[in-house]
This record gives structure tokens, sequence and C-alpha cells, in this order.
């Protein structure tokens, strides 16, 4: 079974992410060749209603050897433009990172060779991608000699694609500029507000156009101390679904150089928003329910002053 990410892989996953080149593909693809990765999957509709029960009555979160007569299929992802792509997780904590995507009812152990192997197979299906709430790896699939076994495919909801897209500009692109680009970006982020952050929608909504606008965000930047600049930007409501944020926060300390990151994310209904901070490192760290309306501002001051006092 599929354990925590190596050191190593999650460097190799990190590097593709960032420059998608042979020898980032090549490193990557080495180091998952002999492992067995995830791989989210239904049931489907015809199944034995006592095979269903059998599995239902399995313990949460333990792994399971499936039933004899059982036929669970592979769930592909497709996004609004009709393309398809095979999921392949590395790890249980990424499919996790998911945040407000309805949870998938079974996931298969599986030889990463076996996935490619699958992939090859499912007509209509461009490639594979992995880690779609993170990394967004997408492998493109080699079809010559082909064969012709074509499974049922399952499609994903519309929401499943803008929570993606967006989560993946909020979680990852967004604080990934901020970090490695510190005090340039920041300052352009401020001057131009709404309209630097429909720039990462741009390849994602290439062919259905950005549902978001640059009017449809909300700044307010402070000068809070000489050791930190504040800035809090109000999210759109459209596509707002659990996991994505509602507000984020960035810091600036003008002395140290130094970014920070911050989130409140909207949660499912009858539970409390988080806040929620990103390391320089991508670490996501919770930070506990989110504080009252008028009391976010303070909350963040307090964390920040908090890292600059250490």
């Amino acid at each position: 079974m599929p354990q925590n990410e190596s050191k190593e892989l999650l460097e190799a996953l990190d590097a593709m992410k960032n420059e998608r080149n042979k020898e980032n593909a090549e490193r990557l693809t080495k180091l998952l060749e002999d492992m067995e990765v995830l791989v989210p999957a239904v049931m489907p509709k015809n199944t034995d209603p006592a095979i269903l029960k059998q599995m239902s009555s399995s313990t949460p979160d333990t792994p399971q050897p499936i039933p004899a007569g059982a036929q669970p299929l592979p769930c592909i992802l497709q996004n609004e433009t009709g393309q398809k792509f095979f999921p392949i997780f590395t790890s249980n904590e990424q499919i996790e990172k998911g945040e407000g995507i309805p949870k998938y009812p079974i996931t298969l152990n599986m030889p990463f060779k076996s996935c490619i192997d699958l992939v090859i197979n499912l007509k209509g299906v461009e490639g594979a991608v992995i880690n779609p709430y993170t990394h967004n790896i997408l492998m493109n699939i080699n079809r010559e000699n082909a064969a012709a076994a074509r499974p049922e495919k399952i499609q994903v909801s519309e929401q499943e694609f803008h929570a993606i897209v967006r989560r993946q500009m909020e979680s990852v692109l967004l604080p990934g500029k901020i970090f490695t680009e510190g005090e340039e970006f920041i300052k352009d982020l401020c001057n131009r507000e709404g309209e630097c952050l429909t720039e990462f929608f741009k390849e994602p909504y290439a062919k259905i156009g950005c549902p978001y606008k640059a009017d449809d965000y909300d700044f307010m930047t402070l000068s809070i101390s000489d050791t930190l600049q504040l800035t809090r930007i109000s999210m759109p409501h459209e596509y707002a679904y659990p996991g994505t944020a509602e507000t984020l926060f960035v810091t600036w300390n003008p002395e140290e150089k130094k970014a920070g990151y911050y989130g409140i994310l909207n949660a499912p209904r009858g539970e409390f928003n988080k806040l929620m901070e990103i390391t320089s490192e991508g670490k996501a760290i919770d930070h506990g329910p989110a504080p009252g309306e008028g009391n976010e501002l303070q909350s963040i001051i307090d964390i920040a002053n908090a890292k600059n006092s250490k």
C-alpha cells in the first residue's frame, strides 16, 4: 500500500510541476515505475447488492481486498472542454487535499505501470494526471499498438473542475509566486490587483473563457509597522465551493524580506470556516476555526508578529 511520499519523490513532483522538461519527466517516471499508487474508483450500477453490503461493512480507512465478483471501474476526470484524464495519487494525503470535493467511494492500490497500461486502453482519455489537487502533472500517453479495451468511464461534475482550478491557484500557484518572487511580485499584485490574479486562469479556461473578472477581487493593503505590510484579498463568490478561499492574506516583512500567506477557507454547510497557512516550503498549517468577522485582520497580525519576533 502506498505510504507517505519520500523526500526524493516529493522533490521530483515539485520539480516537474515547476518546470515540465524531459529531464524532470524522466526522473519522476523512474521513481514512479516500481511504486504502488492510488486510483479512485466506483462500482457499476448493476453490482450485486450483497457485494456492496460486504464492502460497506469494512472498517473505514483500512485496506480491504476487493470481494470476489466485484468489478470496480476507475473514475475519469473530465473538464468543461471535454478533455478526460485518469487520476493517479501518490498517497492518501494527496487525495485528502481535495477539500470540498466529494470523497471517492473506493480507492484502489495499483502499480504505476498497470495504471499506464490501463490508460493506453481507455478510449477518449488524453492521459494521466498525477495528484490533480496539488501537482496537477499531466502525462501524455503513447497509444501506438494500443489495445481496444474500453471500460466504462465516470464523468466528474462541473463542480470538481472549477474547484480543482481555483484551489490550484489559491493553494499552489499564487503562494508559489509570492514565495519565489517575493517583493517584486507582491508589489505587482498590490498594483494590478485582480488583473494579476486572473492571469493564473488563462491556461485552464483558455477554451471556455475565465468566469472571474479583475473587479471580482477586493484588495486592501495596510502598513501595520516597519516589519509588517498586510494585504487582504476578498475572493469571488462564484464557484466558492468548500475548500476554496473566502479571503486571502499576504504579509510582507520589508526588513527581513520574508512573505507570509494565509487563507480563510470555506467550510461545508454546518461546519466552521478554517484559517490555513501555506509556508514557503508548501506545507499547509491548520490554525483552527477562522476568527469571527472583524477579528480576521488582528488574528493574521498576531500570527505574523509572532513569527517576526522569533
